[in-house]
């Protein structure tokens, strides 16, 4: 039995990793940390059996986890990653890697493979993308689309304020919701080369359109999170029509009609990939950090760019 703690018992610990957790018999939760005393003690009421303070720390002293699941703001992800790897603790971490870059860089820097170090960027393992990858390797790109939107910001405002309040975020749907878009690009079609950045929608910007080369053939990625409907689509136009995976349908449609149908639910994937590595009791995969710190500079890249 994995024992695991978490830390963070907002939006995102209790919309995926709670449940994540109580779906696997091979995972026991032991303890919760978290700035706000009532909202722990309502997730976790004593007969829970759940630990619960405000301390990560003490945390990792009373519950003594194998994992430490790091859910907190973007700005504070870096000390309670770095307590729990100095105690032999692995960690999962939710993306950015950090607020700032040179926090990212600090905890990559840190992260040597011993302990465990994941972060939580599902759709790498989408089911239907190694065979959009393959469709487009035996294909002619000439152009790529990423397209994602959100009415999430409207929804989670009151669960999560923090992403309105750049130093605890960061940045905005760039880093909020580009961070998942631009791992997909990356794993399928490389490193990118940044062009252009345009950013929209307030100082914490809720728009971004990304403008990227990859080997010479242009793309360009569209990030909303104030929109009125969920989207996330990827396009890669080719002379004989258009490879479009579509990661909330769950649909890959490819030139010449083929249409094929994901049956798993993707934003859970890098977590069962964790697991399973952590476990033994699948296949595995990890994010590492160095891969989430890539992403990261390249943000920053684009950041710059727009002047910010």
């Amino acid at each position: 039995m994995i024992r695991v703690a978490v830390i963070g018992c907002g939006r995102v610990c209790q919309r995926y990793h709670l449940p994540f957790l109580a779906s696997r018999p091979d995972l026991a939760l032991v303890g919760a940390c978290d700035r706000d005393p009532e909202r722990t003690a309502g997730l976790f009421p004593a007969e829970s059996g759940v630990w619960v303070g405000d301390s990560v720390r003490e945390l990792l002293a009373r519950t003594r986890p194998d994992v430490l699941a790091v859910c907190t703001p973007n700005e504070d992800h870096v000390p309670p990653a770095l307590a729990a790897l100095a105690a032999g603790v692995a960690v999962l971490c939710e993306k950015p890697l950090a607020a700032r870059i040179d926090q990212a860089r600090l905890l990559a820097s840190r992260v040597n493979g011993d302990p465990l170090f994941g972060v939580n960027l599902p759709y790498r393992f989408h089911e239907l993308l190694p065979a959009f990858t393959s469709a487009v390797r035996d294909s002619v790109v000439t152009g790529v689309e990423f397209d994602m939107s959100t009415p999430g910001d409207r929804l989670w405002r009151a669960c999560t304020p923090w992403h309105r309040d750049r130093r605890l975020a960061g940045g905005g749907v760039l880093l909020d919701l580009g961070i998942h878009a631009l791992d997909v690009l990356v794993t399928v079609f490389g490193p990118p080369k940044v062009e252009e950045c345009s950013l929209t929608g307030g100082a914490v910007e809720d728009q971004a359109e990304l403008r990227l080369t990859f080997d010479g053939v242009p793309a360009v990625l569209r990030l909303d999170r104030a929109a009125r409907t969920v989207a996330m689509t990827l396009t890669a136009h080719t002379p004989a029509g258009a490879h479009v995976l579509d990661f909330r349908r769950g649909e890959l449609r490819q030139v010449g009609g083929t249409v094929r149908v994901s049956a798993q639910r993707a934003e859970l994937a890098a977590l069962t990939a964790f697991f399973d590595t952590v476990t033994g009791s699948g296949p595995g995969a990890v994010v590492t950090a160095g891969e989430a710190l890539a992403l990261q500079e390249i943000v920053t890249t684009a950041y710059r760019l727009a002047g910010v």
